[in-house]
C-alpha cells in the first residue's frame, strides 16, 4: 500500500509541475482562447469591412474620374452598388456644400461643415480635414443614428479626396461598428 501512496504521490506532483510551468493548462484557459478567436473574428471582420468600404469609394472616384458630375445620379440610386441598405457613397464639396446624399436627397445642397456627432464631435470639418490632409484620405470614427433608430452608434466612415475640374471634392462611405 506504501508504494501505491508513493506512486500517487508522484503522480500528483509530476501533474503540479505540468500544470505550473504551463504546458498543461485548466479547462477555463479554453474560455480565453474562445475570447481570443472572437477577438481575433472581429478584427478580421473589420479589416474586411474597411477593405470593401475603401475599395467602394476608389470606384466611386474612378467613376466621377471618368464621368464628372454626370456620375452623380448613380450614387442615388436605391438597391444598386453604390446604395442599399446603410451603405452609401456621399460627396461634398470641399467648402462644405454636400452634394450628393443618398439617405436624404433634401439635405442636399446643405452646408454640412458645422455638422456634429451625437457626442459633439465636429465631423463636418473633420471630414473636410480629412480630405485637405496630406494624405489626402482616412477613416473618421463617430455616432450617429442608423436608419430608423434614435439612439446612435459607432460609424466607421472612410474619405477621399477627389477633384473635378478646379473643384474639390471628398467622396465618403462607412459602416457601422457592432
Amino acid at each position: 500500500m506504501s508504494d501505491f501512496k508513493t506512486i500517487l504521490c508522484m503522480l500528483l506532483m509530476a501533474a503540479l509541475l505540468l500544470v505550473a510551468s504551463g504546458c498543461v493548462q485548466p479547462d477555463d484557459a479554453s474560455v480565453y482562447e474562445q475570447e481570443d478567436q472572437t477577438v481575433e473574428e472581429d478584427q478580421s471582420d473589420l479589416s474586411l469591412q474597411e477593405e470593401y468600404t475603401i475599395s467602394q469609394v476608389n470606384a466611386a472616384i474612378g467613376l466621377i474620374e471618368e464621368n464628372g458630375k454626370l456620375a452623380f445620379p448613380e450614387f442615388r440610386e436605391n438597391n444598386s452598388e453604390w446604395f442599399h441598405d446603410d451603405s452609401y457613397i456621399f460627396v461634398w464639396r470641399t467648402d462644405g456644400i454636400r452634394v450628393v446624399y443618398p439617405p436624404d436627397l433634401s439635405g442636399e445642397g446643405k452646408d454640412m461643415s458645422g455638422l456634429e456627432d451625437f457626442n459633439g464631435k465636429p465631423i463636418g470639418r473633420v471630414f473636410i480635414e480629412t480630405a485637405l490632409s496630406e494624405d489626402g484620405e482616412g477613416w473618421v470614427d463617430y455616432y450617429w443614428p442608423k436608419p430608423g433608430e434614435t439612439e446612435p452608434s459607432m460609424k466607421h466612415t472612410f474619405i477621399k479626396i477627389t477633384y473635378i475640374g478646379n473643384e474639390t471634392y471628398l467622396v465618403g462611405s462607412g459602416f457601422y461598428v457592432e
